[in-house]
């Protein structure tokens, strides 16, 4: 599903209000067209800045216990790269269906603390 394709009737018209936004209803459309706060606020997630200063570095994602969500992004970088990123993220960690990063972009998906400490000492080392 790319973007572009994306259609959410669930999406509010003028003057009515939007639809609270939860992990069981969440799609694709939400998470890259409503402001990102709401985004964060409704699913529970928490975005803070990783101490990664790597360029090659773009974001990370953790799904901790009971499928607490944070996102890690590096320090200093346009807002508007943090944004999509962040956004993309957040729908790889909730297994939507997205249509993948172009290159260089570089998803990992692992499954626990130690092996993405390990993925992003190889993403920065490589």
């Amino acid at each position: 599903m790319s973007i572009s394709d994306a259609t959410d009737s669930r999406q509010a018209t003028p003057g009515q209000a939007e639809p609270a936004i939860t992990r069981d209803s969440v799609t694709v459309a939400q998470i890259m067209n409503l402001p990102l706060d709401q985004v964060l606020t409704g699913l529970d997630i928490q975005v803070i800045e990783s101490s990664i200063t790597d360029a090659s570095f773009a974001g990370g994602v953790h799904m901790g216990n009971g499928q607490k969500i944070t996102v890690f992004m590096p320090p200093s970088r346009d807002p508007f790269e943090t944004d999509c990123v962040t956004r993309y993220l957040i729908a790889q960690a909730l297994g939507l269906d997205i249509t993948p990063l172009p290159k260089p972009f570089n998803v990992e998906i692992v499954d626990n603390t130690t092996d993405l400490r390990d993925a992003w000492t190889r993403a920065v080392s490589a």
